[in-house]
């Protein structure tokens, strides 16, 4: 008994040690969720700005989890706590879940703790999670996705838990709606060794549950899907090169912290063969899933960021360790196989985390430090100094409208579809250098515009559209995260009407 507590204890030990130099940590996607949940807790209905209904987040779920338990605490700022709570409470579920994953697909405890370590070591994980956003929640729902999978196709109840398991994470991200396509080759791989009741009964299950908040979302929002699904894509990939090269920063991310785990799939895959669990009907479900996921974003030119890849590479770590297993049990002798596993296990574990300390933790601390401090600075400053009715245009929205109180028109094209349009056709930088989000229908005036850029007054007395730009207030950030350093200027301009 004290031997299997260590197994699990020790991963999540782990996982808890390196979320600890992040505990402070959010981002501004993260207040958008809870943007909506307020909204949701204040006004019951599903919108960013106050009366404007709108689709303008990719996880409802997460929407409504923050909403159902900040309706007990009166919402406002205990929805960072809510979701720091859910966040990490979600993180540490996953590892046990992960756990149970590798046990259910034949591998043995050693194994599974070995693999729950690597995982919980992992940067990206430990990065998304305690920065609070409902990410660690996918990862979670994916998982449980994938347990229910290895018995879904002989066991009805595995089947129907299967169903809720692809409705909630679709819930969580859009991504996995996927899941039910995935779900349908798989069955056609197992060619006839497949229990009709148990594709019924997860397909049921799956509609019962999803049908229902498509009906909501097209009745009370307009859109079965988020408006961020079009605005992150850059639409077909057709052209073969391109597909190639769009994989490099997938190959980034994932290699970063798995990069042994792949070489171990590829290796059983190529030297096993047939004869490597990889193949086997109870991997099916999972092996297709990673491979599908990551060609969907390339497919559809999704601007890939390392939270996205989460929904693949737990379960790519499941598969790695399995391969492992298979690759050692035959080729070294019974007590030589403890002592290389754990090797490999430390070099991977090392290596993760000399990532997320060198590289991931400084940019993200910096960030969110600059977030909670430099950026609701700008947001309490344009709601004591502006009027009620006051539009303010920005890239950044979520600390903004939380924490300012006023209507916010979007730059970033991800709540509003006038500006999602306007996105399409156009860059960021173009939009604003030439005033194009100026005189956007629904937006008859526009008082307040920040502009983010590498330098500082870049706007100062220009004037567009009638408009002169004054700079009324300036701060600075560090970065926007690990691919962007700054520092960046975010200034604000009041837009003084010219006669």
């Amino acid at each position: 008994m004290m031997k299997r507590t260590l197994e699990i204890s020790i991963p999540l030990f782990v996982l808890l040690l390196l979320l600890m130099p992040l505990r402070g940590g959010f981002t501004d996607d993260g207040f958008i969720h809870i943007q909506y949940a307020n909204n949701v807790i204040e006004r019951g209905e599903y919108s960013f700005n106050p009366g404007e209904v709108s689709f303008g987040t990719t996880s409802p779920l997460w929407v409504m989890e923050l909403a159902a338990l900040g309706t007990m605490t009166g919402g406002g700022d205990t929805l960072i706590t809510i979701s720091r709570v859910l966040s990490w409470l979600a993180g540490f579920a996953s590892i046990l879940v992960l756990y149970a994953l590798v046990i259910a697909l034949g591998g043995r405890r050693w194994t599974a703790s070995l693999a729950a370590a690597v995982f919980a070591a992992d940067a990206w994980f430990v990065r998304w999670t305690a920065l609070s956003m409902e990410t660690s929640t996918a990862v979670l729902a994916v998982l449980l996705m994938a347990l229910a999978s290895v018995r879904a196709y002989r066991s009805q109840r595995s089947a129907a838990f299967l169903g809720v398991a692809i409705a909630l994470a679709s819930l969580v991200r859009p991504e996995v709606y996927l899941a039910i396509p995935v779900y349908i080759v798989a069955l056609l791989s197992m060619r006839g060794r497949v229990d009709r009741r148990c594709v019924w009964a997860t397909l049921a299950v799956t509609a019962a549950l999803l049908v229902p908040w498509l009906l909501f979302a097209r009745v009370h929002i307009g859109s079965f899907m988020p408006n961020t699904a079009g605005a992150k894509s850059g639409g077909l990939i057709l052209n073969p090169l391109t597909f190639v090269a769009k994989f490099e920063p997938i190959v980034k991310i994932v290699g970063s912290t798995q990069a042994l785990l792949v070489l171990a799939v590829i290796l059983a895959a190529a030297l096993e063969r047939g004869a490597s669990r990889l193949f086997s009907p109870p991997m099916r479900f999972i092996v297709l899933w990673i491979a599908a996921l990551p060609v969907a974003y390339v497919v559809l030119d999704i601007q890939i960021l390392s939270r996205y890849l989460l929904l693949v590479t737990p379960l790519l770590c499941v598969a790695g360790w399995i391969a492992v297993e298979d690759l050692v049990d035959k080729r070294l002798r019974t007590r030589g196989v403890r002592a290389v596993t754990a090797a490999l296990a430390a070099v991977t574990i090392a290596v993760s985390a000399g990532f997320y300390v060198k590289v991931v933790v400084p940019p993200s601390r910096a960030f969110s430090h600059d977030l909670m401090h430099n950026m609701t600075g700008i947001a309490g400053f344009i709601r004591d100094n502006s009027a009620e009715d006051a539009v303010v245009a920005a890239a950044d929205i979520g600390y903004l409208a939380f924490y300012s109180g006023r209507r916010v028109l979007d730059l970033g094209g991800l709540v509003e579809p006038a500006t999602g349009e306007l996105r399409a056709r156009h860059s960021y930088e173009d939009i604003i250098q030439r005033g194009l989000f100026l005189g956007l229908e629904g937006y008859p005036h526009v008082d307040l515009f920040i502009d983010r850029a590498l330098e500082p007054d870049r706007f100062e007395d220009r004037v567009m559209s009638g408009l002169r730009f004054e700079r009324i207030y300036q701060t600075k950030v560090r970065n926007l995260g690990i691919r962007k350093p700054g520092p960046y200027f975010y200034t604000l301009y009041r837009l003084v009407p010219q006669r």
